[in-house]
C-alpha cells in the first residue's frame, strides 16, 4: 500500500462498510419470496408503509445486491486511497484533475456493480432488468434511512453519557499522560498539539521571527507569539489557533512521509554482500582511494578507521586541514555502496534539537532536519551502511547537540531509540516513529572531523572516551595504483559479520601476557599520575586489536594508537614539578614492555609534552 490511511480514514470506511452490511440485511428482508426472514419483520413492515413494490429478488437479485454491496466499500476506499495520494504527492485533493479521478472511479465502480449485476441475469430482458433495479434501489433507500437513523442514535446516546458524566468539568483533550490541554473559555482557539511534549521531546531555544514565506522551515524559536522557557521547557505564551489537521500526518511531516510512500510501508529487500576479508577491504580501499580520488591514505590509517567501528559507532578525525578528513567517511561509504550524509556543523547548534528538529507550534508542522530525515530512512535500510559525517564538530560543544546520541549508543542495540516528541492520543505518526521514538538502525556510523584552532572548542573527556580518534597531523606522499579497482558491495551485517569472525579468532586476541604487559603500563601511569583508565577503554582495547590484527596490522600498533589516545593524551596541560621526570620513566617502561622500535605514537604524544614543560 503506497499510501497509509490515517485514523479518519478508518473511521469513514468502517462506516461505509456498516452500511453495505445494512444494505445486505435490508435486501434479504424486504425479498417477496421471503426466503430467510419472515414477511412481517420490522425492514419489512416499514418498507410496506413506504408504499415500495414487493419485489422477488431470486438468485440474480441476491447477487446484484451483493455486487452493490461490495463495491459500495470499495469505491469508498478507492476514493480515499486518491486523496491521500493528491495530498502525499503536494497536490491539490479537489482540483480538476483529482474530480475526474474520482468520477472515473465512481464510472468504474457503477459498471462492476450495477452493470456486472444486470449483465448476469436470467433470461436478461427488460422486465427481468427492471424487477433487479427495483429492488436494488428500495434496498438502498431503506438502508441509508436505517444507516442515518442508527448512526444518529447511537451517536446522541454516546454524546449524551459522555457529556453528562462531564458535567462541571472542563472539556479536555486528552494524550497519554490524561492531562487537560483546553478548557470550554477556549474552544474557538484550541490547539490539540498542546499535546505535544515538547519538554521530552524537543527543547529550542529563542530567537527570530517567522513569516508567511519561511512557515515550515522557521528557525529554532522562530514562531512569532511563542516563547521558550529554557532547556527542555514546552512553550509559553498564547496558543496559536489551529492550522492543520494533525491526523494528517503529511502536513506535520511531510519529509518522513514520503519516505514513507516511497519504501509503500515496507522494509527494503536485504543487500547482496560481496565476499571479502577485512585485511582485502583495507588494502582495496586504499587502492580505490588512489586511483579514482587521488587520495593518499597511509594503510595503517584506514585499519584504524574500519576496526574502530568494531568497538565504537562514533569516530573522530582530528587533524591539519586539507588531510582527508571529511573525504574518508565519504568515500568509504560510496566504496562499500553505502549512503552518506554529509552536515556541517554550526556555531549556534545548542541541543538535539538542532540535528532532530523540533515541532514548531507556529506552523504546525515538524520542522524536520536532513539528519533526521537520514536517520529514519536508514530503518527502512537496515542492512545498508550509512555514514553520517559531522563536518568541524567542535565549532559548537559537542556534548550540547550530541549527547542525546551519545549515550544511547552505550546501550544494547535494540535501545538505540531517542524521542522525538509526545504524540496526541489519536495522531498516526510515520510508520518508522513509534510511540514518538526513532530508532538509530546498527547500521549507522557517525563521523566527526575537528579542527584545533582558537575558532573551535575543546573536545571533552566524555566525547573522546566515547569515541575512536584518529589523528590526521602529517600528509602522506603519493603513490601509484595500476590494476582497475571497483567498489563493493559491503551491508551492514556483512561488516559486523567480519568484526565478529575477527574477535572469535584466538590468534588475534591478546593473551595472558599481553593483558599482563598493558597493566603494568596502566598500574604505573595511575600510581604516578593518578590517571585511572575505565572498562570502557578497556573494552574498546580487547575490540579494536583483534579487529585491526585481522585488517593486517599488529597487536602492538593497535595497543599503540589506542593507549597514545586514550591514555597519554590525557597527560597534557599537567605542569606539577614531577611530571617531566615521571614521563621519562614512562618512556622507559614503554621500551622495556615494548622494545624501543614500537609504541612510536605515544612516545610522540609524550615527548611533545615534556618539550612543553
Amino acid at each position: 500500500m503506497l499510501t497509509v490511511f490515517t485514523r479518519k480514514n478508518y473511521i469513514s470506511m468502517a462506516l461505509v462498510a456498516i452500511f453495505s452490511f445494512i444494505l445486505i440485511y435490508v435486501g434479504l428482508s424486504i425479498d417477496a419470496t421471503h426466503a430467510i426472514f419472515p414477511e412481517k419483520n420490522l425492514i419489512n413492515m416499514v418498507a410496506q408503509g413506504m408504499s415500495m413494490v414487493p419485489v422477488e429478488a431470486k438468485l440474480g437479485g441476491y447477487i446484484a445486491l451483493a455486487l452493490v454491496a461490495v463495491y459500495v466499500f470499495v469505491f469508498a476506499v478507492a476514493i480515499t486511497y486518491a486523496r491521500r495520494a493528491a495530498v502525499t504527492a503536494g497536490k491539490k485533493p479537489y482540483s480538476g484533475k483529482m474530480f475526474g479521478i474520482y468520477f472515473a472511479i465512481l464510472l468504474g465502480c457503477l459498471l462492476l456493480s450495477f452493470g456486472l449485476g444486470i449483465v448476469i441475469q436470467k433470461p436478461l430482458d427488460g422486465e427481468n432488468i427492471v424487477r433487479v433495479l427495483t429492488f436494488v434501489g428500495q434496498a438502498m433507500a431503506l438502508a441509508a434511512l436505517l444507516w442515518v437513523l442508527v448512526f444518529a442514535a447511537v451517536g446522541t446516546v454516546t454524546m449524551l453519557v459522555v457529556n453528562f458524566r462531564r458535567v462541571g468539568k472542563p472539556f479536555r483533550f486528552f494524550n497519554k499522560e490524561d492531562t487537560p490541554v483546553f478548557d470550554d473559555e477556549d474552544l474557538v482557539s484550541h490547539d490539540v498539539t498542546g499535546s505535544f511534549d515538547s519538554a521530552d521531546g524537543v527543547s529550542a531555544p529563542t530567537g527570530g521571527v517567522a513569516t508567511a514565506g519561511n512557515l515550515a522551515a522557521a528557525p529554532i524559536g522562530a514562531a512569532a507569539g511563542v516563547g521558550y522557557g529554557g532547556e527542555g521547557g514546552g512553550p509559553s505564551g498564547d496558543v496559536i489557533a489551529r492550522t492543520l489537521d494533525l491526523d494528517d500526518r503529511e502536513k506535520v511531516f511531510p519529509e518522513l512521509s514520503k519516505i514513507d510512500v516511497k519504501y509503500g510501508a515496507f522494509d527494503a529487500k536485504p543487500m547482496v554482500c560481496d565476499s571479502i576479508s577485512l585485511a582485502a577491504l583495507c588494502n582495496q580501499f586504499r587502492q580505490y582511494l588512489c586511483q579514482k580520488e587521488k587520495l593518499y591514505f597511509d594503510i595503517d590509517t584506514l585499519r584504524l578507521f574500519i576496526s574502530g567501528f568494531a568497538a565504537s559507532h562514533f569516530e573522530i578525525l582530528e587533524g591539519l586541514s586539507g588531510t582527508g578528513k571529511s573525504s574518508l567517511p565519504r568515500y568509504f561509504a560510496q566504496f562499500v555502496g553505502g549512503k552518506v550524509l554529509f552536515m556541517p556543523v554550526q556555531a549556534t547548534w545548542r541541543d538535539k534539537s538542532n540535528i532532530l528538529g523540533f515541532f514548531n507550534e507556529f506552523s504546525k508542522v515538524y520542522s524536520e532536519t536532513e539528519f533526521l530525515a537520514g536517520l529514519y530512512e536508514s530503518n527502512y535500510n537496515g542492512d545498508e551502511i550509512c555514514v553520517y559525517v559531522l563536518d568541524e564538530l567542535n565549532i559548537s560543544r559537542v556534548e550540547y547537540y550530541f549527547a542525546d546520541l551519545l549515550s544511547v549508543l552505550e546501550f544494547p542495540v535494540p535501545d538505540w531509540r531517542i524521542k522525538i516528541m509526545n504524540f496526541p492520543h489519536d495522531f498516526v505518526p510515520p510508520v518508522k516513529l513509534v510511540d514518538g521514538y526513532i530508532q538509530i538502525p546498527e547500521n549507522s556510523y557517525f563521523v566527526g572531523t575537528a579542527n584545533k584552532d582558537d575558532s573551535t572548542f575543546t573536545i571533552t573527556d566524555k566525547v573522546y572516551d566515547r569515541a575512536i580518534t584518529l589523528d590526521f597531523d602529517t600528509y602522506n606522499a603519493p603513490f601509484e595504483v595500476k590494476e582497475d579497482v571497483q567498489p563493493i558491495s559491503l551491508s551492514g551485517s556483512g561488516l559486523r559479520a567480519l568484526y565478529q569472525e575477527a574477535l572469535a579468532n584466538p590468534k588475534y586476541q591478546l593473551d595472558e601476557e599481553e593483558l599482563a604487559d598493558i597493566n603494568k603500563v596502566l598500574g604505573f601511569v595511575y600510581d604516578t599520575f593518578g590517571l585511572a583508565v575505565g572498562n570502557r577503554i578497556l573494552n574498546q582495547i580487547k575490540t579494536v586489536v583483534p579487529v585491526f590484527v585481522a585488517c593486517g596490522g599488529t597487536k602492538v600498533d593497535a595497543l599503540d594508537f589506542l593507549l597514545s589516545r586514550k591514555l597519554f593524551a590525557k597527560l597534557e596541560g599537567r605542569f606539577e614539578d614531577y611530571v617531566k621526570g615521571a614521563l621519562q620513566e614512562t618512556l622507559v617502561l614503554l621500551d622495556k614492555t615494548y622494545g624501543k622500535e614500537n609504541m612510536k605514537r605515544s612516545k610522540k604524544v609524550i615527548n611533545r609534552i615534556i618539550r612543553a614543560l
